[in-house]
């Protein structure tokens, strides 16, 4: 490796190079090296935190559903005790009060276990159970205590009774008579830790029901034995503080799992509900947008130094470098305009009820002149019919749909748009509709150009370089299209297969130049000779042409054959290699009456043989089936 001194040539070179970047160039790079981190790492944030938010909302989903279930069962339970209330009336007979409650307990066994009715001194005075009988004292429950004091519903935590877990509810009630006691419910906390965990989606999730300021209900997965219900509440309390809900992330001191905790209010309820979902979760939505993220910074950062290498290399003199690094500086631009799309709100009674900044820009129109204004009146005439059938027709069931059409500018012009169209609902009613709207009017021009070009070349690919007759795949085309036809009408199809006599010796003779003029002129002669739309010549190949007679008897082709070869004749070009010394035709006739089960090649094969007997007999003139010579007028060219 040559070397200058201690240092390889190249790495002589690069420094020399870096030496004459210019500052300006230098110090925005290096401000972009030192931004592009930075920026980077807000992103990262900022994915994070709509990771995070998202995660939240789901989570606060979850919860009100969890709520919602909870307050729906203690819904029923309470109208059940209403009911019992409102059908005792002043009547104190605990039999028929006990009844009331079996009847209670009997139409929800899965949710109710007991109905108890307790006086302010705790002492229980009918019961539904005989596992508390008249006279027991409830006066220690957290529950009674707690109701007599807000005089609201409370919790205990669960009891258990007979191996089961009850979960006592109380509240003061108000007789008909006048008398207060106390109401407990006894739930089935089984019923409730069911539904609980059919919310549970993953096995390191956590939910939890708890009372406010008291003891957790219901937790899924069920806390370990012995766990401190009391000291749990309390904690999922001080989360909630005094908001709606809060959310926050801890680690667990049972299971050391780090989750995002989102706590609630349960609304009717003075309860709490818990949804924790592990950390892991939101990193495995957020690691492939962070691992984007870092790519796409280190591939910048790896472009930029591959830049300033490749750069430093080409700038070895300072005449080269100052030229290089102005045309590196104008190609390395980081202004790049955008165009913002027109947004509109409509409403199908007042009109124009907004419109953004970029519709004056786009139209012309500003706000005040459009606000109020039936939006139909911006719409091109020709296009207006067709947007009523759009706004009118039924929408998707996204309730949107994309139209296009024009929109009147202020300048009188229209342009051509397309607008994705969102409707408005009142009520549950459609009311209007809000359109964002892009100038499209490039890519309708576009379009309309790549159409007229395909329609050319549609046509070029049908149509005789030479004659602008039709060429030979479009005869083919119509021919079996005209067969099919004729072969449903039961009509006869009828066929003339053309060729220039002597035309080698023409070429010979006179040069192809002048016989690409004879083919001309033959081909507007034949075609000339026609006067029906739906009849066809075709330049079949060579000097040889064919015309295709729809509809047309044999006696009708052979009367136009005999025309074309007349025609032809009489312009009496010169051919001095020709036994008449002029440029003639031989045509061969031939006619046919299809059939669905037979093929059009039989037809050109009847015509080929009879042209090649016009020639045989001396060419100038037209053969026809000899079968056929009496229904065609007589001719001295025809036979």
């Amino acid at each position: 490796m040559r070397k200058w001194g201690n240092y390889p040539i190249w790495f002589q070179d690069l420094r020399e190079g870096l030496t004459l970047l210019p500052r300006r160039l230098s110090l925005m790079s290096l401000a972009v090296m030192v931004g592009l981190p930075a920026a980077s790492s807000y992103r990262l944030e900022r994915s994070w935190v709509e990771v995070r938010h998202d995660d939240e909302q789901a989570q606060l989903k979850q919860a009100l559903i969890i709520t919602d279930d909870f307050n729906k069962s203690l819904w029923q339970v309470n109208a059940k005790i209403n009911m019992i209330i409102s059908q005792s009336g002043d009547d104190r007979d605990p039999v028929f009060v006990q009844a009331k409650m079996a009847e209670a307990i009997r139409l929800m066994p899965d949710v109710l276990a007991a109905l108890l009715s307790v006086d302010y001194q705790g002492r229980v005075m009918i019961s539904s159970t005989g596992r508390f009988k008249s006279g027991t004292d409830l006066s220690g429950l957290d529950a009674f205590k707690a109701a007599v004091a807000t005089h609201d519903m409370a919790f205990s935590a669960p009891i258990m009774v007979d191996g089961v877990q009850w979960l006592p509810v109380a509240r003061p009630v108000q007789l008909p008579g006048g008398q207060k006691h106390i109401g407990f419910t006894m739930l089935r906390l089984a019923y409730f830790q069911k539904n609980l965990a059919s919310e549970q989606l993953g096995p390191s999730n956590q939910l939890a029901i708890f009372e406010l300021n008291g003891p957790e209900i219901l937790r899924s997965p069920a806390p370990p034995p012995g766990a401190d219900l009391w000291l749990a509440g309390r904690r999922l309390t001080q989360e909630l503080g005094s908001g709606e809900s809060s959310s926050a992330i801890a680690t667990s001191p049972l299971d050391h799992i780090t989750r995002l905790s989102v706590v609630m209010r349960a609304g009717g309820a003075p309860l709490g509900v818990l949804v924790a979902v592990p950390v892991t979760v939101l990193w495995q939505s957020w690691w492939p947008q962070a691992l984007l993220i870092i790519s796409g910074a280190v591939a910048l950062l790896a472009m930029m130094l591959a830049f300033h290498f490749a750069l430093a290399i080409e700038m070895r003199n300072r005449s080269e470098a100052e030229a290089k690094s102005e045309r590196i500086a104008a190609q390395n631009r980081l202004l790049t305009e955008y165009s913002s799309d027109a947004l509109i709100e409509v409403g199908f009674k007042d009109g124009f009820r907004y419109t953004s900044p970029a519709t004056e820009r786009m139209f012309g129109w500003t706000t005040a002149e459009l606000v109020g204004i039936d939006p139909r009146t911006t719409v091109h005439p020709a296009d207006l019919q067709f947007m009523n059938e759009e706004m009118d027709g039924p929408f998707p069931d996204s309730g949107r749909k994309t139209v296009r059409f024009r929109y009147l500018c202020k300048d009188g012009h229209y342009l051509w748009v397309e607008a994705a169209v969102q409707l408005t609902k009142k009520n549950g009613v459609p009311d209007g509709f809000v359109s964002v709207m892009r100038d499209i009017s490039d890519r309708v021009e576009a379009e309309r150009k790549l159409a007229d070009a395909m329609s050319k070349l549609e046509h070029l690919a049908v149509t005789d370089q030479l004659t602008g007759l039709a060429n030979r795949r479009r005869f083919d085309q119509e021919l079996e299209r005209e067969w099919r036809r004729a072969a449903r009408d039961h009509s006869a199809l009828s066929l003339l297969l053309i060729d220039a006599d002597f035309f080698k010796l023409y070429n010979d003779t006179y040069g192809h130049q002048a016989g690409d003029d004879v083919l001309q002129t033959i081909a507007a002669t034949t075609a000339a000779a026609l006067h029906r739309s739906g009849d066809l010549v075709a330049r079949w190949g060579g000097e040889e042409f064919v015309v295709l007679l729809p509809n047309t008897e044999i006696a009708g082709a052979a009367t136009v054959a005999e025309h074309t070869r007349a025609a032809v004749e009489a312009l009496a070009i010169k051919h001095k290699a020709s036994p008449k010394d002029c440029v003639t035709i031989s045509i061969g006739v031939a006619c046919r009456h299809p059939g669905l089960d037979q093929a059009s090649e039989s037809l050109l094969a009847e015509a080929d043989t009879r042209l090649y007997e016009a020639k045989r007999r001396g060419r100038n003139r037209v053969s026809i089936p000899s079968n056929e010579i009496d229904r065609v007028t007589p001719n001295s060219k025809l036979g």
